[in-house]
């Protein structure tokens, strides 16, 4: 009989409240700890959200350069068919090319603040960089 398994019950009578005060302890402990997620889980929200409209305003900038960069070569183009015909003087043709160049590169610097938006997206909603991230971005700035 005395290889049979009986149960056993433990109560400690005279605990003076140390249970309830585990039991308090535990429950706070748990309450700290879904506080400190809610706050992470609020700081990545967060976090997304700011890269989302820091990318719409990065899309927003490219398509403005882009239109002045389209505006700034039929510029240069007339530019040089008005000099190629003597209507206007070499400085003027160098002035619309400056202006060209000057909006090409700002295009290309908005390109990347975009490609660096969308990084910035990709890692705040925790997502890696893979080769259909860097076709994406390509897609993204036409």
């Amino acid at each position: 009989i005395s290889n049979i398994a009986v149960p056993q019950l433990q109560w400690g009578l005279l605990d003076f409240g140390r249970t309830s005060a585990a039991i308090a302890q535990a429950r706070s402990g748990r309450d700290e700890a879904e506080a400190q997620y809610r706050q992470v889980v609020l700081g990545a929200l967060e976090d997304a959200e700011t890269s989302l409209a820091r990318f719409a305003q990065q899309r927003r900038n490219v398509a403005a350069f882009a239109e002045i960069k389209r505006s700034a070569d039929e510029a240069a183009t007339l530019m040089r068919q008005r000099y190629a015909r003597q209507v206007i003087s070499r400085g003027d043709t160098l002035q619309a090319d400056r202006q060209q160049r000057i909006a090409e590169a700002n295009l290309r610097s908005a390109v990347a603040a975009l490609t660096a938006s969308y990084v910035a997206i990709q890692k705040s909603l925790g997502l890696g960089w893979t080769e259909a991230g860097s076709q994406a971005s390509a897609l993204i700035s036409k």
